[in-house]
């Protein structure tokens, strides 16, 4: 088969292609295969080395041993040979001054030695004997009797001496007669013939270079650290710098606490070729080892590094590791290079594959010269490639013609939105007459209407319908309805003259048959009065101040389009101060949900119940009604009316002096102008408390001036209880005031501003401005309903 030039370098996704998963597999046996070996060789490698190390380090232990014992032996006897000359009854001070310098220069472990007879315990020497050799600069040093610079008596290392009952090494010290070089000491009682009380010592001085240079005769390369441990449990000598002379056990243990196995008397004594392998404080892994010393009581303690004694077998398992990885991908190449030959046939069909599922079908397929199963594949991709091209071309024509009915229904329901005017307010004679209104069709564009209308100062009319059916048809019938009862309502202010007038009207050239129910009504904002009159619509619900709900009752007629001559009966009624009237369509009280339930005119009237607010009473319907039927929204075209009656209060002005007296007269004449307004409690006590802040603050900061005063003006209206309190005094924005820290601790919080800012978070809008030399600040206090919402 050949290959289309445009497949002959296809896309490949990473990971996907068989090529790749034959090499990945390839390569991950290979890995597996080399990973097994190279770890059995350095598991078993290591086994074999950590062995060897562990007989090592005992050798080298016992090594060390030997030659710190050697030295240690050598001054021994070089101090058994000093004391045995003056085991004789006869000697004189020549003789022992002889002997000294023979016992510094001939031992080399030896740099210094001393001799001490009491007085009168030799013949000889009727003044007793105290000499003092030390070997310093290659030279012999001799100090005697008073040129020691000591009393014998009075040091502590001379009296345990004479009662010892043998002989005993030191404690390393540092002498002064020899620069401060570190010392230790082997002393020995001098016993005379036939008496058993010590008549002196003689003592030998080992100095600790010289020992250091046996343990720095142990190898560097696997980082050994030696100490030397005395009979009295004390350090001697350390390879670690640490690790102090004359340290006692236990504070060396405190350094090294991971040696402590090895000084546990119950613990199981370390069999030859064996070795203790435990962590250091640092993280370092240690392979120690105790050797005992020939001296009774002397043992060397031997740690190696454990990673430098297997420094060596990393690196040949890292050289195992890259010749193993060189291995495999020789391997891969070789495995890469037949995978092309056999595979690049499948993998450009494989792109032509995924260039469909990205969408792109316009390029061919390549053109099989062999019919085997690779052929008989491309061939049907490619039959079915021209029948996605044509059903995707059908498609693209199908949707075209879908977004231009889309956007052509869009504008509808523009234009229809556009149709329904702004709800009017009217006042007169103290009162308000407020109205609200709303339209949700049930798809772009619906048969139901509202219009409200103002027909002079104080007269308001509305009307609310529902053409038959739904759509597009309904929508243009309610258009001409509309546009029939607007020039109705312009000619007379009667509801049964308007609907008779538009009903003749429409059914005069209503040759598709359909017919609007319609309710109209009339009020008058100074006396409350209206009139209704229903074209086969809905009976509307008045609510009244106290919470009761009831259905209005009236007479109907027959939907407008029936009849030319139809007449209309008229409902008259009161619409008391905080009363509203609620006109609906079908679709609220019929409205029919997924689970087969009707949501009823019990449901509307307790909405209304729970609602005293005529301005947002329709909105709260349909919420009501979008909340029972469960998100599946509104079945059928809403449509809703609200009209309102409330008392118009003048604005409250007050005026006093800012002092204590003045603001109090103040905030009782506001308390009470507030209830005569009919302002509710809550709204009353957050108003008190506004103004005293706002007043106490210009008493407070404004007392440079003479005189201050203070003017109050409450209005109450629609939209909230409005403030306006002004001060004459200097310039204060309390708005820009910074809040207190609430997170920080009552002893750290700054006093002051608690009052201001108590103010700005009890109102729900406060502004300040500077304003013919007096400072004016201005706030909103919503009803508690509407600020739960918000």
């Amino acid at each position: 088969m050949r290959i289309h030039p445009a497949a002959a370098a296809p896309d490949r996704a990473a990971g996907r292609s068989l090529r790749t998963r034959l090499m990945l597999w390839s390569s991950l046996v290979q890995a597996a295969l080399l990973l097994l070996l190279v770890t059995l060789f350095y598991l078993g490698a290591r086994s074999l080395v950590h062995r060897q190390a562990a007989e090592q380090l005992h050798s080298l232990a016992d090594q060390t041993a030997r030659s710190l014992g050697n030295s240690l032996r050598s001054a021994e006897i070089t101090g058994d040979m000093l004391l045995s000359p003056l085991g004789r009854e006869a000697f004189d001070a020549a003789q022992l001054d002889g002997l000294l310098r023979a016992a510094v220069v001939a031992d080399p472990n030896v740099d210094g030695a001393t001799v001490i007879i009491e007085p009168g315990r030799v013949v000889d020497l009727p003044d007793g004997y105290a000499c003092n050799d030390v070997l310093q600069d290659g030279s012999v040093q001799q100090s005697c009797s008073g040129q020691l610079g000591f009393d014998t008596h009075r040091r502590s290392w001379y009296r345990d001496a004479l009662r010892a009952s043998g002989p005993w090494w030191s404690a390393p010290y540092a002498n002064p007669q020899a620069e401060g070089r570190l010392f230790i000491t082997y002393s020995n009682p001098l016993r005379l013939p036939g008496e058993l009380l010590p008549a002196g010592l003689v003592s030998v001085d080992v100095p600790l270079a010289r020992l250091q240079q046996d343990l720095g005769e142990l190898p560097v390369t696997v980082g050994l650290r030696a100490t030397l441990l005395g009979p009295d449990h004390r350090v001697v000598l350390s390879s670690v710098p640490e690790i102090e002379p004359g340290m006692s056990l236990q504070r060396y243990l405190r350094l090294r606490p991971d040696l402590a196995p090895l000084f546990d008397e119950r613990r199981p004594a370390l069999v030859p070729g064996e070795g203790l392998d435990h962590r250091g404080s640092d993280g370092t892994r240690f392979l120690s080892r105790i050797a005992p010393l020939q001296q009774p009581g002397w043992m060397v303690v031997l740690s190696a590094d454990r990673d430098l004694l297997l420094a060596d077998l990393r690196d040949v398992a890292r050289w195992a590791v890259g010749l193993g990885l060189l291995g495999v991908g020789v391997w891969l190449l070789l495995v890469r290079r037949h995978a092309i030959r056999l595979l690049q046939p499948m993998e450009a069909l494989t792109a032509a594959a995924r260039r469909f599922s990205a969408g792109h079908f316009h390029q061919p397929l390549p053109v099989p010269r062999h019919d085997d199963e690779v052929g008989q594949l491309t061939r049907s991709l490619e039959g079915a490639r021209c029948s996605i091209l044509q059903q995707m071309d059908t498609i693209a024509r199908m949707a075209s013609a879908r977004e231009r009915t889309e956007s052509e229904m869009r504008i509808a329901h523009g234009i229809q939105q556009g149709m329904l005017a702004p709800p009017p307010r009217l006042h007169a004679g103290g009162f308000q007459l407020r109205s609200a209104a709303v339209l949700v069709p049930a798809r772009e564009v619906g048969g139901d209407f509202q219009h409200i209308a103002q027909l002079d100062r104080t007269t308001l009319c509305f009307v609310i319908g529902d053409v038959s059916g739904n759509g597009v048809p309904a929508a243009l019938f309610m258009a001409r309805v509309l546009t029939v009862l607007e020039a109705s309502m312009l000619r007379h202010r009667h509801p049964p003259t308007i609907l008779a007038e538009a009903g003749r009207q429409i059914a005069e050239r209503n040759q598709a048959c359909m017919f609007a129910t319609v309710l109209c009504g009339v009020v008058d904002v100074a006396s409350g009065r209206f009139e209704l009159a229903s074209a086969g619509h809905e009976s509307p619900l008045l609510r009244q101040a106290d919470g009761r709900v009831r259905v209005q009752a009236m007479h109907s007629g027959p939907a407008l389009g029936i009849s030319t001559d139809a007449g209309y009966p008229c409902a008259r009624g009161l619409l008391s101060p905080g009363e509203y009237l609620l006109a609906y369509t079908d679709g609220i009280s019929e409205a029919q949900c997924p689970r087969r339930r009707w949501f009823g005119l019990d449901r509307l009237r307790d909405v209304l119940a729970d609602e005293p607010d005529d301005r947002r009473v329709c909105t709260r319907v349909v919420d009501a009604l979008h909340a029972f039927c469960e998100g599946a929204g509104n079945p059928d075209d809403l449509a809703l009316v609200s009209v309102g009656r409330q008392l118009l209060w003048p604005p409250l002005r007050l005026h006093a002096t800012a002092t204590t007296d003045g603001l109090a007269y103040l905030l009782q004449r506001l308390v009470a102008g507030l209830h005569a307004m009919q302002v509710d409690s809550e709204r009353v006590a957050l108003a008190r408390l506004v103004v005293e802040e706002l007043g106490s603050n210009a008493m407070t900061h404004q007392h440079v001036l003479s005189r201050v005063t203070l003017d109050v003006i409450a209005t109450l209206d629609e939209d909230g209880l409005a403030l306006d309190v002004r001060d004459d005094g200097q310039p204060f924005d309390p708005t820009v005031v910074p809040a207190p820290d609430l997170d920080a601790s009552v002893e750290r919080r700054a006093i002051g501003g608690w009052g201001l800012h108590l103010v700005r978070s009890l109102s729900d809008h406060i502004e300040y401005c500077r304003r013919d030399g007096s400072n004016h600040v201005h706030l909103l206090l919503l009803p508690s309903a509407a600020r739960t919402e918000n």
